[in-house]
């Protein structure tokens, strides 16, 4: 027998939490809400986490080792959580085929606080319910708390989101329908619902197809799903004592390591350095000896042998009679589709020079800078901007032509 409880909130002594008590054929034969003094007396105790205590993320990323894996997720970590990634129990699964990565999380201190109610396992409720081919769940259950699980096509990710008595599906969760490219054919809403309320759901709602389903209970889950779900209290091995002599002898093992590692890191470094010094040194060569085959001096600046070539390049099609590429029309025509987005009346003048445009605007706000900027770097122009007492000025070339 197996005693699951489910936490929605974090473990107090004082605290009335939900269980199911589960044969061995992972069948709830009997549940009750009670605090813990008066839980079913059981040796074996797991955890069952609410979605918000332990979300299930998904990141689709490049194919990646291993070794990898963990930095990639870690990165696309720091800039959705709250608290620092220190204080999560992160634990990330194998890359999929299709690239999605699952990771389900838990705060450090919610784990430790589980151990002194003599849990043994814990894991997310959100990984109770599998990810569809091409439908969303709203799980939610008779008190009316849910979450959400996404489709295969999304990654399989969760959020959390409660029951509300709107006359619309809820704003976090139109929201999440219409950042997807491709939003799922079904909306499986596993909840007690008013026939008026469904139905105006039914009117609003646009994105996808809905249909009802009985309400969420957790302990109505496939046995399969709790046997499967991601471990998240971290097992400790037991540790046999050892003497200080063979502790003495560890710690020089591992201090001559660490001076071999840090040797070969030094080694490493300076022959990286050295290999990159080489390459520039030979790419320098090759510039000047490419700069001497077209007839220029033979101390020209390496750096400068570009914008020499490209000035001769458009001598050269002027005398034909054509054009050049940082002519006054053609750098124009490279720089309009981004001049394109500037709001109308904001150019006051255009005056072309050196092989540049010139333009002295009205003053423009950050994000309208950065996306002009962002722009002709895009085009393969340079740009020199700054804001004046009159407005905003750019001085837009091509990077063959600059300096």
């Amino acid at each position: 027998m197996t005693l699951r409880i489910f936490f929605d909130a974090p473990p107090s002594a004082s605290r009335a939490f939900a269980w199911g008590l589960f044969d061995a054929r992972g069948v709830c034969i009997r549940e009750g809400r009670d605090t813990v003094d008066q839980w079913p007396r059981d040796d074996d105790r797991e955890a069952v986490l609410a979605a918000d205590l332990a979300p299930l993320l998904a990141f689709k990323l490049p194919p990646l080792s291993a070794s990898r894996l963990e930095s990639a997720v870690r990165l696309q970590l720091e800039d959705r959580l709250a608290t620092p990634l220190s204080a999560q129990r992160i634990v990330i699964g194998a890359q999929q085929r299709d690239g999605w990565v699952r990771v389900v999380l838990a705060e450090h201190a919610l784990l430790e606080a589980l151990r002194k109610f003599g849990i043994a396992r814990a894991f997310s409720e959100a990984e109770l319910i599998a990810a569809d081919e091409d439908a969303w769940h709203w799980c939610v259950s008779p008190e009316g708390r849910g979450f959400v699980r996404r489709d295969r096509a999304s990654g399989g990710s969760t959020f959390a989101l409660d029951l509300s008595s709107e006359k619309t599906l809820p704003a976090e969760l139109t929201l999440a329908l219409s950042a997807e490219t491709a939003p799922p054919k079904w909306l499986q809403l596993h909840a007690a619902l008013p026939a008026e309320m469904l139905n105006s759901w039914q009117q609003n709602n646009h994105a996808c197809r809905l249909a009802v389903e009985p309400p969420w209970r957790w302990t109505r889950a496939d046995p399969t799903r709790f046997a499967e779900a991601t471990e998240l209290l971290p097992q400790f091995e037991t540790v046999a004592p050892s003497s200080s002599r063979s502790s003495g002898k560890g710690w020089r093992i591992a201090a001559v390591l660490v001076g071999l590692a840090l040797a070969l890191h030094i080694l490493a470094t300076v022959a990286v350095w050295g290999s990159s010094v080489w390459q520039r040194w030979q790419i320098s060569r090759g510039w000047q000896a490419l700069a001497v085959e077209a007839g220029l001096p033979d101390n020209t600046n390496a750096a400068t042998i570009p914008a020499q070539w490209s000035r001769a390049y458009a001598a050269t099609r002027h005398r034909a009679g054509l054009s050049a590429p940082d002519d006054a029309l053609p750098l124009l025509a490279r720089a309009a589709s981004s001049l394109r987005a500037l709001p109308s009346g904001t150019v006051r003048s255009a005056v072309y020079a050196d092989r540049a445009w010139t333009f002295e605007c009205t003053s423009l706000d950050a994000t309208t800078q950065k996306t002009l900027e962002a722009g002709l770097r895009r085009a393969g122009l340079q740009a020199m901007s700054g804001n004046t007492a009159a407005g905003y000025r750019i001085r837009i070339q091509s990077q063959e032509a600059a300096p």
